[in-house]
């Protein structure tokens, strides 16, 4: 191929790329108005820095437990989110459930619209561990962070579940993210992600 044919393809394409832009033709929206970069961190440094937030919901309710000896000190259960309501999340609170162990949640969706406060939740079961525990949570899009908080817990007995919510307010931010839940209890760390598309 020659030299002026290889300039007047990439010329073209260049031109198809800039038209696009121009359109709103299926392009990803700017990451300018993500609120914090995250450009070479990971996510567990992102995690790990996340601001501690005020007040919140948290609920505990006890199971009995008889943990072999190799078991681990906790177990992540889920990392959820959906509009933000008051009353929940709550326990023993599902009209017609057969018994009290129950958890009422917002409904669950990741699809976040605008002009919403939306609410995140994280749980675990504590099955040996007492201590401190830090819950964090981090809203990612390719290289940017959207949002990141944290809260620390007391646990001041093990053998049942974990359950804390928060309320945040809605990014500037639109488009696809990844929510990432992680809880460290000691020098145990576990984490989920979740798939999140803001419009």
């Amino acid at each position: 191929m020659s030299i002026g044919l290889r300039v007047l393809i990439l010329s073209a394409a260049a031109t198809l790329g800039a038209c696009s832009a121009a359109s709103g033709g299926g392009t990803v929206p700017s990451s300018v108005v993500a609120q914090s970069a995250s450009a070479g961190r990971g996510i567990d440094a992102i995690l790990d820095s996340a601001p501690e937030v005020q007040g919140g919901r948290l609920l505990t309710h006890n199971i009995a437990m008889r943990p072999a000896a190799n078991a681990p000190a906790f177990l992540i259960n889920f990392v959820t989110d959906g509009p933000n309501q008051g009353g929940v999340p709550c326990i023993n609170c599902v009209n017609g459930a057969s018994t009290s162990y129950n958890v009422g949640l917002t409904g669950p969706t990741s699809y976040i619209p605008t002009n919403f406060v939306w609410q995140y939740e994280l749980s675990f079961t504590d099955i040996t561990y007492k201590g401190s525990c830090k819950l964090a949570w981090a809203i990612t899009a390719a290289k940017k962070t959207v949002d990141s908080f944290s809260k620390t817990l007391k646990i001041p007995s093990s053998g049942g579940f974990v359950l804390y919510a928060v309320a945040r307010p809605r990014p500037k931010y639109s488009g696809p993210a990844t929510l990432t839940g992680k809880v460290t209890c000691g020098k145990d760390t576990q984490s989920l992600q979740v798939p999140l598309q803001f419009e």
